[in-house]
């Protein structure tokens, strides 16, 4: 199990950081900076780094990966740690074949594999859950909690709303 510690500092902070960029540094036509606007009481000011576009563009998609692999150690199932990383992946994926309105980014890509490598160098594969025994007839979704299964949810719309789908 998580640490409170470590669920600040691999979760809460990774998720605070890429919050900021994308309410300080993303077009405010993104569906999460319009979201943001609608209930934020003053308009957050629109900065600009161009010289460095992956600290806008790719960092943000690294580091809730990041936390959400490291919220993946709450399910019983190793396979599912990586399910976040199979999402993103598969997000670029269908850039890459034109379903979404976003762009396919090997950058992407690789801050993603980025992200896992240090998940992985702090010993997030190692830190599982005891198994959940896989003769079990129930489906392997009704052994995780309703925190992993919410936290999986936020993931998915987070990276929906802001790197999919732009007006």
């Amino acid at each position: 199990m998580l640490t409170t510690r470590r669920t600040l500092l691999y979760c809460l902070l990774p998720l605070l950081i890429s919050f900021t960029i994308y309410a300080g540094f993303r077009s405010p036509n993104t569906i999460v900076n319009q979201v943001l606007l609608a209930f934020w009481p003053a308009k957050p000011p629109m900065l600009r780094l161009p010289q460095a576009a992956w600290f806008v563009y790719n960092l943000p998609g690294a580091l809730w990966l990041f936390a959400f692999l490291w919220i993946g150690t709450l399910s019983a199932s190793r396979r599912l740690t990586l399910l976040p990383l199979a999402l993103a992946l598969g997000i670029e994926a269908v850039q890459l074949l034109h379903f979404t309105d976003g762009t396919f980014d090997p950058l992407d890509v690789l801050f993603y594999l980025l992200a896992l490598s240090v998940f992985a160098a702090l010993g997030g594969l190692a830190k599982q859950a005891p198994a959940v025994a896989e003769t079990t007839a129930e489906p392997i979704m009704r052994h995780l909690s309703k925190r992993y299964k919410l936290a999986m949810a936020v993931f998915v719309g987070m990276v929906l709303l802001s790197d999919v789908w732009v007006k």
